[in-house]
């Protein structure tokens, strides 16, 4: 993976509460996606679950502006992917060598043998209602795994890569 500019990747929560941060070089920047990756020993400090330790594998993030989601391909090692984890959240905020994006809770984890799974709809809906998200961020967040699961099955990038 080639080098580049190291990047801040910061997700909070609705109410704008750091949740993680983490840093990752810039790879690749088409002015429609940008690409960043990690390796092992990066720290990944979780502000929420209270704790920072070093990531154990490499990863590959791809985040687009207006967006309501983004795509991290987890690998086992480099070449061997485990799974992708696509975070649904508000459309990135790119400033200052920083991605900042609001994590809805709702998340999709696909594997490369096809097996698929929504993540926590029970928190996406108790922190609808804490948070007092707007109809439309709801349904946005709805769209967005619909979006995920129609790209994935039809083969569109990133899901088209399996190996790095």
């Amino acid at each position: 993976m080639s080098s580049g500019p190291l990047w801040t990747i910061e997700a909070r929560k609705y109410d704008q509460r750091l949740h993680y941060r983490l840093s990752a070089t810039l790879v690749d920047d088409d002015g429609q996606r940008m690409v960043f990756h990690t390796q092992p020993g990066n720290m990944l400090h979780h502000v929420t679950r209270g704790w920072t330790r070093p990531m154990q594998h490499p990863s590959d993030m791809f985040f687009w502006p207006g967006r309501w989601y983004n795509v991290y391909m987890n690998w086992k090692q480099p070449g061997e992917l485990d799974h992708f984890y696509c975070n649904v959240g508000l459309p990135p905020v790119i400033s200052d060598q920083t991605i900042t994006f609001v994590d809805l809770d709702l998340d999709v984890q696909i594997w490369p043998d096809g097996r698929f799974q929504i993540l926590d709809a029970d928190e996406f809906a108790a922190h609808s209602a804490l948070f007092g998200y707007p109809d439309d961020v709801r349904e946005q967040a709805r769209l967005a795994v619909l979006d995920i699961l129609i790209l994935w099955r039809s083969g569109a990038p990133p899901f088209n890569r399996s190996q790095g």
